[in-house]
């Protein structure tokens, strides 16, 4: 266990050391800005930095640092933050297929009139098998919101 904390830590410094120069973002705001508490915690740096210690040792803070710094402050952080804030009054429109907060995550999504109505329901559809999971109904809000996360940015993305 101790040997692999060692190795996880190892790697977390070693991606840091050698990501500041190309990005040039400090390691501390790596923790505030970037990883799952980045997007959740938009305004609360210190929050941000203490969810992603405690929700992985910042490894996701680093890698999404490396591989997609414009994740980090801004781009989907508010989508994250709303999914996180209103799990609960999303979900309810999806299963609905319709609603006020499903309307707000489409804008937040950045998604045109148009095409609003096909992602929405292409969400509701992959929702439907995340939520049919044997494990869903044991998973943490944070779980459930970065799942959820997850599928919409899939989606935006394709």
């Amino acid at each position: 266990m101790v040997k692999n904390v060692k190795t996880v830590l190892l790697v977390v410094v070693t991606l840091a050391v050698f990501a500041q120069p190309a990005l040039a973002r400090s390691f501390g705001e790596i923790y505030k800005e970037c990883g799952l508490g980045g997007m959740i915690f938009t305004d609360n740096g210190d929050a941000a930095a203490v969810s992603n210690i405690v929700w992985d040792s910042g490894t996701t803070a680093i890698s999404s640092n490396i591989t997609t710094p414009d994740s980090c402050k801004g781009g989907q952080a508010r989508m994250a933050a709303f999914i996180n804030e209103s799990y609960e009054a999303i979900e309810e429109d999806l299963a609905s297929g319709e609603g006020t907060y499903l309307d707000t995550l489409m804008v937040l999504a950045g998604v045109d009139e148009v095409n609003k109505d096909q992602l929405a329901a292409a969400i509701r559809v992959n929702f439907a098998g995340i939520v049919a999971d044997a494990g869903y109904t044991d998973q943490s809000r944070v779980e459930k919101s970065e799942a959820l996360y997850g599928l919409v940015y899939k989606l935006i993305e394709v």
